[in-house]
């Protein structure tokens, strides 16, 4: 372990929190994109199950984000007090985009588990509120580019389309007023 940390040269936490965040964005990509999947109808009842894909998803990405934010906290560079990843606008290291990805991340956080609760808050009212788990997902996504280490490496970009515009389509599609019928 020691050796690794050394090879880090002092960057662990950072580099931690920087996968972390990657590993949040692809996850949260996919949850996005199996769920909008699964609400569309556009896989049969009768197909493929994706609600275990979908919950494995969304868990993996809260983990993810978790780590990407709490791993911040050991980074000697930046130093961020607890606030600082945990409040919006408390960060004055870009700030705006900070906020973001905070925003963004405590919606995932409150909106994502609601499916626990589903029984107790009603299903119709969790649907409701779980289709602002996009948001959360398009906050993330800008957080990302705004911020992101590597948003400017060509890597990135091609990681990211390849994440972003399938869950990007599918939520166009869901959001796209219905055609009129015999058209």
């Amino acid at each position: 372990m020691s050796v690794l940390a050394a090879a880090a040269g002092g960057h662990a936490f950072w580099i931690t929190s920087r996968a972390a965040g990657i590993v949040a964005l692809l996850a949260s990509s996919a949850a996005v994109t199996v769920g909008l999947l699964m609400g569309g109808r556009m896989v049969k009842r009768r197909g493929i199950e994706l609600r275990a894909t979908h919950e494995a998803l969304s868990l993996a990405a809260l983990a993810a984000l978790a780590i990407h934010a709490l791993a911040l906290l050991g980074d000697g560079y930046l130093t961020p007090s607890l606030a600082d990843v945990t409040i919006p606008f408390a960060s004055s290291f870009k700030r705006f985009w900070m906020a973001v990805g905070i925003t963004g991340g405590w919606l995932m956080a409150v909106l994502g588990p609601s499916y626990y609760v589903r029984s107790r808050i009603g299903v119709a009212r969790w649907r409701t509120l779980h289709r602002f788990t996009a948001l959360a997902w398009i906050l993330g996504v800008a957080h990302a580019v705004g911020q992101g280490t590597d948003a400017g490496t060509a890597w990135f970009a091609i990681g990211l389309a390849a994440a972003v515009i399938p869950a990007g389509a599918l939520l166009a599609v869901r959001l796209a007023p219905p055609s009129p019928v015999g058209t």
